[in-house]
């Protein structure tokens, strides 16, 4: 049987062992407090989304971790109205961060219903960033998207920028106003997609409520361009 020569050989080896598992442990914890980026892209501006689920959050220490701006989740359809929407617009005046507002495209309400629904309860102060339109089924059929263009078309009559979650082969349905959100998993082209919902699984470090499972966002342009647009970046 082989011997080590030194006694101190094996006590060595299994020290350094330990410290080695040590150190990666603390990378993979270390790892899990950060705030979740988007893969393989250099980005302007990182935003979340915030809803009725997320009872609470400090938006100044949000504006502090490098959060940009928040899309608040409004209205679905002709009767779901998100809870902490109108609170959450009050303590975002107090910040320096942009917002915007969210309503979930229903097939069971007209574009008129979810057009005066969606006005009735949030007024006209919708946010700086577009009015992002995000389908609440998993259809994509022809009489859906139409429903949902008819829909974008009145929001944008009353001046309004709308931008909508699908992809960009349902770009014919849309006129060239409306702004693309991809939700892909990889960098989405910048000629065709004017944000990215990049993950539903993030997190954000330093922020209380805000450990796992946030929707995140990125503004797919340049920091002048994110300026230009919707105001100054908090990082």
């Amino acid at each position: 049987m082989k011997r080590y020569h030194h006694k101190y050989t094996l006590p060595t080896i299994i020290t350094l062992l330990i410290l080695a598992i040590a150190f990666l442990l603390i990378g993979f914890f270390n790892f899990k407090r950060q705030t979740t980026l988007p893969p393989d892209a250099n980005t302007s501006a990182i935003g979340i989304q915030l809803n009725q689920e997320i009872d609470y959050v400090d938006l100044h220490k949000l504006q502090a971790n490098g959060i940009s701006f928040v899309y608040l989740k409004a209205t679905q359809g002709r009767s779901y109205f998100d809870e902490n929407y109108l609170s959450y617009r009050d303590q975002i005046l107090g910040t320096k961060l942009a917002f915007g507002s969210i309503i979930s495209y229903s097939n069971e309400s007209t574009p008129l219903q979810h057009y005066r629904y969606f006005f009735k309860q949030v007024g006209d102060n919708t946010g700086s960033l577009p009015i992002l339109v995000v389908p609440a089924v998993n259809s994509r059929s022809s009489k859906y998207l139409k429903s949902m263009s008819k829909f974008v078309g009145m929001l944008q009559q009353r001046n309004k920028k709308v931008m909508v979650e699908v992809d960009q082969r349902y770009r014919r349905y849309f006129d060239n106003q409306t702004m693309l959100m991809s939700e892909d998993s990889k960098a989405p082209s910048k000629l065709k997609y004017s944000f990215w919902r990049y993950t539903t699984n993030g997190r954000v470090k330093n922020v209380a409520g805000l450990e796992k499972d946030i929707t995140m966002y990125a503004y797919n342009g340049t920091v002048s361009q994110y300026k230009e647009r919707y105001g100054q970046l908090t990082q």
